[in-house]
């Protein structure tokens, strides 16, 4: 319904303009096969099967890469559909993505069914349920919202920052991956013993998680700072680009350990129970440090790019301390 006024927001009214809001509504309109998949990843790796959704993100993202292809570019007589081809290969891969995870899951023993009855009483787990996921979901929109003004303002500090943003963006995350991979681990982990009531073995394994991240994560740091000039070239040959791109990744090398514990810590708050926490965070460091950031630092002070993430980097640190003071007090150890 808004997504004109969203994607105006960054930019005039041109034919690409009109493009991007082809994309924009395309996408979002089968948007509730995409959160479908995310609910059916969560449901098995909280029932500690990472790999399930590990195979078939693998073969749906082969299968997209065709897809793409196809519908772009066309193929056999098909002339292609452009930009809204690529919006159609990503509702494809979305509906194949959530049945094969509902198929995957019929054949385990956490199976559950979409057109049966259940036997067990809804109104007493609605509200335990509400308590938890509502401070999650609020996280999230708290966050994109967030990233329509945080990504407003750096357009307004020029379109060439705002791509060299982007590609910067890009390249750090080969970095998440890790840190959501662990924080998955930990979620889960967390989870399960404080349910088996072994507080103090959750708390081990949530401190042990975030220290493998953390360390794991300050090794691409030092790779992000030294190869930056060379990752770059990856995306663009413009040689300011490339200068900006190397500034924010050399600037965000010094964030990646203060990243790892935040998004590690996150996954063990919310296995533990407390998704407020998190949420706080997420409103502070975004609305507060990051956004305030990048108009003060970025605009204000003239300091571009390197202003962009410097606000990244603070946010970070905070929110990490903050997670871990939580996460001390959250759980007896």
């Amino acid at each position: 319904m808004f997504h004109r006024t969203f994607t105006s927001y960054y930019g005039s009214r041109t034919k690409r303009f009109s493009r991007r809001l082809c994309l924009f509504s395309d996408c979002s309109c089968p948007v509730c096969f995409y959160f479908f998949n995310v609910y059916l990843w969560k449901y098995l790796r909280a029932a500690g099967d990472t790999k399930t959704p590990m195979k078939v993100s693998w073969w749906i993202n082969i299968i997209h890469i065709v897809l793409d292809y196809f519908f772009i570019f066309g193929l056999l007589g098909f002339h292609g559909l452009g930009l809204a081809g690529a919006a159609w290969a990503t509702v494809i891969v979305r509906v194949l993505g959530a049945i094969a995870l509902y198929y995957y899951i019929q054949k385990s023993s956490i199976s559950f069914s979409l057109f049966q009855k259940s036997s067990l009483d809804i109104k007493k787990f609605t509200l335990p349920i509400l308590r938890l996921s509502a401070p999650a979901a609020i996280e999230r929109l708290i966050m994109r919202l967030g990233q329509v003004l945080y990504f407003g303002l750096i357009v307004r500090i020029g379109t060439e920052t705002y791509a060299a943003h982007t590609i910067a963006g890009n390249i750090e995350t080969f970095s998440y991956m890790l840190g959501y991979g662990l924080a998955a681990a930990a979620s889960t982990l967390v989870g399960q013993h404080i349910g088996a009531k072994l507080e103090k073995e959750a708390y081990t394994y949530g401190m042990l998680t975030t220290y493998i991240a953390m360390l794991f994560m300050s090794i691409i740091g030092v790779l992000l700072f030294f190869l930056s000039p060379w990752l770059a070239t990856w995306f663009t040959t413009d040689k300011q680009a490339i200068e900006m791109v190397t500034t924010a990744l050399r600037i965000d090398a010094f964030a990646q350990p203060a990243l790892a514990m935040g998004l590690v810590l996150t996954g063990a708050l919310q296995g533990a129970g407390d998704t407020k926490s998190p949420m706080y965070s997420t409103a502070v460091g975004m609305w507060v440090i990051r956004i305030v950031g990048v108009y003060v630092l970025g605009i204000q002070l003239n300091l571009g790019i390197a202003g962009v993430w410097l606000s990244i980097v603070i946010d970070q640190v905070i929110r990490a301390l903050f997670l871990w003071w939580r996460f001390k007090k959250q759980i007896k150890h």
